[in-house]
């Protein structure tokens, strides 16, 4: 991860002011968890209820407030000021894990990052029922509630746990590599989204895997993940901001990797 060219207090100041929002807006969410929730279909068929809705208006409010020159990117709404050309972007996901939440499943979280020249530079990971804050900022750190996180030191794949979101949809798209991966660690779980990222980065798993993603979804792992230790890449190895993610320890990433560039798989 590259370091953005800002004044360390300055940094400082927009990752106090992203964990601000996500705590916000995450809070707005629990007036509507375990309700009777409005459940829309959006064009891909993935869920949003007025929580999302909600969430999101607030978060751009208070990013337009603050910095009215900044980008905006959500998964709800339509981009807020050009991306090209705009140093600052906002990336923002209300929800992350709306099926969770709709259920009344508490690990869903609210996820905020900011692209400095379209690098991702800091990342907030906010779950708003555990008021559990994973967070990171290129050249700072990353922390869980203010404290200083790292990723674990497991090397061994056959003692790792392994978390994804939906194993379903991991066998489907890489049926070879999938069920290989599960088959070779010692625990495979789906306390998943963006929860399953911070426990990653808290040392308290090993492996993350999703086979898709957008980029509401990815843009704040990368500070939170690489500050905590950790490497993210795509199921390619690119370390972009690509469509599918793998975290994990630099001793178990490649590993990973290695294994599911072996086989061939199906996107």
């Amino acid at each position: 991860m590259v370091d953005f060219d800002l004044p360390p207090m300055r940094k400082e100041s927009l990752l106090q002011f992203a964990q601000d929002i996500a705590k916000q807006a995450g809070d707005s969410t629990k007036s509507f968890f375990k309700t009777d929730l409005h459940i829309s279909r959006k064009s891909d068929e993935s869920p949003v209820t007025e929580a999302d809705i909600h969430a999101e208006k607030l978060l751009r409010e208070l990013i337009s407030e603050h910095y009215p020159d900044h980008g905006i990117i959500g998964e709800e709404f339509e981009e807020k000021n050009p991306t090209d050309g705009c140093l600052f972007q906002w990336v923002v996901d209300p929800i992350d894990g709306t099926k969770s939440f709709i259920h009344g499943i508490p690990l869903y979280t609210t996820l905020i990052a900011l692209l400095y020249d379209g690098k991702p530079s800091i990342g907030v990971i906010y779950n708003p029922i555990l008021n559990e804050l994973t967070s990171a900022c290129v050249g700072v750190g990353a922390f869980y509630n203010q404290r200083r996180i790292a990723v674990s030191e497991e090397a061994s794949l056959s003692k790792a746990w392994l978390q994804v979101t939906d194993p379903t949809d991991l066998l489907r798209r890489y049926p070879d590599s999938g069920a290989e991966l599960i088959s070779s660690v010692g625990f495979t779980r789906t306390w998943a989204d963006g929860h399953g990222y911070a426990l990653l980065a808290r040392g308290e798993a090993d492996i993350m895997i999703d086979p898709i993603v957008n980029l509401w979804d990815v843009a704040c792992l990368h500070p939170i993940i690489t500050e905590a230790g950790g490497r993210i890449t795509d199921l390619s190895g690119n370390p972009g901001l690509g469509t599918s993610a793998l975290a994990a320890n630099p001793a178990l990433h490649g590993k990973v990797l290695e294994l599911f560039n072996k086989n061939e798989y199906y996107v």
